[in-house]
């Protein structure tokens, strides 16, 4: 599929349009419904002893960090392994051969 400069902006003017359009009218609710009470937020959990260990760790780098600081960091470390864990929900490996096929393309 070849595509040009003319057709991206097409496609741009299109998405642009689309937004200024104006939206669908909005249905209120009937007087009768009482809005339900917004739940309690949840605690932030608490850092698994490998991602508290990992963030002592970085005192090596800062000996000046507080503990407070020391529990931020760890529970950063925690959330990127709850997203690494949502990229990879079956924990499968890769093996040395899975690697992607490189395609190479002469364009003149």
């Amino acid at each position: 599929m070849k595509s040009s400069r003319r057709v991206f902006l097409a496609g741009a003017a299109l998405g642009v349009g689309a937004a200024l359009l104006p939206s669908a009218p909005v249905i209120e609710a009937s007087p009768a419904a009482k809005p339900t009470a917004s739940p309690t937020p949840a605690p932030a959990p608490t850092p698994s002893p490998g991602a508290l260990d990992l963030a002592r760790a970085m005192r090596r780098f800062d000996p000046q960090l507080t503990d407070a600081q020391v529990e931020k960091i760890a529970q950063g470390i925690e959330q990127g392994y709850s997203f690494g864990s949502s990229l990879n929900p079956h924990g499968t490996f890769l093996q040395n051969g899975d690697a992607p096929v490189p395609q190479f393309e002469v364009r003149p």
